[in-house]
C-alpha cells in the first residue's frame, strides 16, 4: 500500500554549502572545531524548533556532522600515527 523508501545517508558536504566550499578546504583540526560548533547549534536549534520539516532537516544535519566527526578524528589520528612512527 505505501512504499517508504529510508532516505540515503547523506554527507555534510553534501548538506552544507559553506563546508563544502571553504571548511573542506581547512587542516583536520579546524575542520573539526567547526563540525563541533555546527553539531552544538543545531542540538539547540533541535530542542527550540516545533516545525517537523525543520526537525527532521536538523536531524539530518547532525547524523552527517557526526559522520565527518568521526571521519575526520580517525583521519587525525592515522596521521599522528604515521608522524609519530617516522620520527
Amino acid at each position: 500500500m505505501f512504499s517508504f523508501k529510508k532516505n540515503s545517508k547523506k554527507t555534510l558536504i553534501e548538506i552544507d554549502s559553506l563546508y563544502k566550499k571553504v571548511i573542506s578546504q581547512l587542516p583536520n583540526p579546524d575542520r573539526i572545531n567547526y563540525c563541533e560548533s555546527l553539531m552544538y547549534r543545531s542540538k539547540n536549534d533541535l530542542v527550540s524548533t516545533k516545525c517537523r520539516i525543520k526537525r527532521r532537516k536538523l536531524k539530518r544535519l547532525i547524523k552527517a556532522t557526526t559522520y565527518e566527526i568521526k571521519k575526520l578524528e580517525n583521519n587525525f589520528n592515522m596521521y599522528v600515527c604515521l608522524v609519530i612512527t617516522n620520527l
